[in-house]
């Protein structure tokens, strides 16, 4: 993202840029996954630590909200309780 960012620059573009880490977010995700022990065990993680995908759309409205001339590129989100 970042060397899109710079070309987006170099050309005068002005394309703004974030790349996002999402950790426990409660989502469809484990609905996907077929592997029987690998689902139990997530499904636990994020009964813990899950929280809601509102979280990433606020971080998201926030990136798009800044004005045209700024440019946020990285965001880690999680539950503040999940020890990655």
């Amino acid at each position: 993202m970042e060397v899109l960012r710079m070309e987006s620059a170099q050309e005068g573009t002005n394309i703004r840029t974030a790349t996002i880490y999402p950790a426990a977010i409660n989502t469809q995700l484990l609905e996907q996954i077929t592997d029987q022990d690998v689902a139990e065990k997530m499904t636990a993680l994020y009964k813990q630590y899950g929280i809601s995908p509102d979280r990433v759309a606020n971080v998201v409205a926030f990136a798009i909200d800044q004005p045209e001339d700024t440019n946020v590129n990285e965001f880690t989100i999680g539950p503040t309780t999940q020890p990655w």
